[in-house]
């Protein structure tokens, strides 16, 4: 059985992080007129991938699989970091990865349309230096750090289930950011209203799992023999 369990947690790590980091990358690229505007400028399926890919690329999106993971899969504390490292390292070299290949890509349309490149766009990118960026950036150790706090967070949270509030205060990290985002667009409004759900059903789960956690203790203390 724990074999069978170490198979499932590595393939929800493998295939999680590699969907957090592609949708990482899809979020840097939604166009700013998604942002703002509705059906004027991009079709609906368009926008709600926008709003998916907005949705996943949060706080929220990053440590959910980490709590998860840590709460109800792993069985101590140095293997519910591990997953979070691992975790975070899956998604950073998948976004990498898709990085590469985009501007690589960007780079090639541009030579077949003879234009210049902008002055962000980088000419002949190469994966050395887009492997060095990301490396070089904080996102690194925020992502890693984050992820593996979360595991533990959820780790730990089965016997202090206040901690599963992590998911709660991402949420609310989440959309503070997002305070000037207009709710009223598609791309940005579902993502907003997703993520406000989320954090209710983060407080019912804290809230449900410290009931139930108190009387589980007050059975087992009622039930303990008495002496004289």
């Amino acid at each position: 059985m724990g074999g069978r369990r170490g198979w499932i947690v590595a393939l929800v790590v493998l295939v999680g992080g590699v969907a957090v980091g592609l949708a990482s990358l899809g979020a840097d690229r939604v166009p700013s007129t998604a942002r703002e505007s509705g059906l004027d400028h991009h079709t609906l399926p368009a926008l709600l991938y926008f709003a998916l890919v907005t949705l996943v690329d949060t706080y929220l999106g990053w440590c959910v699989i980490p709590v998860l993971l840590g709460y109800g899969a792993v069985r101590s504390p140095g293997r519910a970091a591990a997953t979070g490292a691992t975790f975070a390292l899956v998604a950073l070299t998948a976004y990498t990865v898709a990085r590469h290949i985009a501007l690589v890509h960007d780079a090639q349309k541009l030579a077949a349309l003879d234009l210049p490149p902008s002055p962000t766009q980088v000419p002949d990118p190469s994966v050395l230096d887009t492997a060095v960026g990301v490396v070089l950036s904080p996102l690194l150790v925020v992502a890693v750090a984050g992820a593996v706090l979360g595991a533990l967070a959820g780790y730990h949270a089965r016997r202090l289930p206040f901690l599963l509030l992590v998911l709660a205060a991402a949420v609310a990290v989440d959309l503070w950011r997002r305070t000037n985002t207009p709710w009223l667009s598609i791309a940005n409004g579902v993502p907003n209203v997703l993520l406000v759900a989320a954090g209710i059903v983060a407080l019912a789960w804290t809230v449900v799992a410290t009931l139930r956690m108190h009387r589980g203790s007050s059975t087992a203390s009622s039930g303990a023999p008495r002496h004289p």
